[in-house]
């Protein structure tokens, strides 16, 4: 196997692979990165730990002759990356067992592995569900992947929720049962009714792949896992199993009290109440507010560290007024982020100091958060 390409191409595709290549030492080759070349396909490089693949491939090569090699996965993408930007050529040389890589007139090589079975991706049977703008979906990424649990009893909160009703409206959710962001797609064309829940490290694999543009990520399944695929490049991961539960029911469909508030006032009063330390009592970091006609008092306290005291002036304020609410300062913080970029002021619906509460661009109806208030001995 020989052939030469340019670095920047090289490093585009083996950034975009070798991630999905297992970190762990159980099975040497999973954490393998598969090179093939070949005159029907081009380079192409394959990585997977069983749980996640990817697989993507270029044209962009001249191929002196065809082959395979199975490298690690991080010392070749480590390697590529810092390789300065002139043609790379590779040539496998199987008797030494080494995988030879010369730049300008400098060299290095990389130990391979030999008599190595590299699993298959599962993508003879798969059937294709619906196809999805890549603007849309690195949209909803964005505004929902952050909201899914890192680790839980339940597998479900680990992922992220695609559910197709039968409106023809697909949504995507994640919770961690603190907190729920919910994302709404309508889909041009009529699509089969179905929901599946995909893991959080595959969606977010797959966010470092796509691009802000219109072109589409086909959707398909094979077995128990789902594949995201355009023209060059396929993301295979397995679905997590078991029941989602109902997220519309945690979605509040009334309120007390509602306002109306500038985003980067918020966002920089949430900033100030963050550098606030957590105590032995106070475990969790949270902000208290309070409101009046027109304005709403934060609070960030420490024992150890000291208080914070803000007032937030020019308030729309609609509704009960009388009463002290707590949130977890990272949890508000967060949508806080990602809706100031959009929208000048965000609206905040409450019910009462201990209901769910609802926050939202006014402007955009297909995108909603809801947090959990804490319970608080204030």
């Amino acid at each position: 196997m020989k052939f030469i390409i340019e670095k920047r191409e090289l490093s585009s595709i083996t950034t975009m692979v070798h991630r999905a290549a297992s970190s762990k030492n159980t099975i040497p080759v999973l954490s393998g990165l598969l090179i093939e070349i070949s005159q029907e396909k081009g380079l192409v490089m394959t990585a997977t730990d069983m749980e996640i693949g990817i697989k993507a491939s270029t044209k962009n090569v001249e191929i002196i002759s065809e082959g395979s090699v199975l490298v690690n996965s991080q010392y070749f993408s480590d390697f590529i990356k810092l390789l300065p930007d002139s043609m790379i050529q590779i040539e496998l040389d199987q008797d030494k067992a080494k995988l030879n890589i010369s730049y300008g007139r400098s060299s290095g090589y990389i130990n391979i592995y030999s008599d190595f079975e590299y699993p298959d991706l599962p993508l003879e049977k798969f059937e294709y569900k619906i196809s999805i703008p890549q603007k849309v979906l690195r949209e909803s990424f964005k505004k929902t992947s952050f909201a899914s649990a890192m680790a839980h009893f339940r597998q479900v909160f680990t992922g992220i929720l695609f559910d197709l009703k039968e409106d023809g409206n697909l949504r995507i959710v994640a919770s961690d049962t603190h907190r729920l962001a919910h994302y709404l797609f309508k889909p041009e064309a009529g699509v089969t009714p179905m929901s599946f829940i995909v893991p959080t490290r595959s969606i977010n694999e797959l966010m470092r792949i796509i691009d802000d543009t219109e072109e589409l990520i086909d959707i398909s399944f094979s077995d128990n896992n789902i594949i995201f695929s355009n023209p060059d490049f396929i993301l295979l991961s397995r679905v997590i199993d078991g029941q989602y539960p109902n997220y519309e029911q945690v979605i509040p469909k009334s309120h007390s009290s509602s306002l109306l508030i500038n985003a980067k006032v918020l966002l920089n009063t949430l900033e100030r109440a963050k550098i606030m330390p957590t105590d032995d009592k106070t475990k969790i970091q949270h902000v208290q507010f309070s409101f009046s006609e027109s304005e709403a008092i934060v609070e960030s306290f420490s024992e150890v560290m000291g208080e914070i005291e803000e007032i937030i002036e020019d308030l729309a304020i609609e509704g009960e007024k009388d009463f002290k609410i707590a949130f977890n300062t990272n949890y508000f913080l967060d949508i806080v982020k990602i809706l100031q970029d959009e929208c000048e002021e965000i609206k905040i619906e409450l019910s009462g100091p201990l209901g769910p509460v609802k926050i939202f661009n006014p402007a955009d109806e297909n995108y909603l958060y809801v947090l959990v208030p804490l319970r608080t001995s204030n």
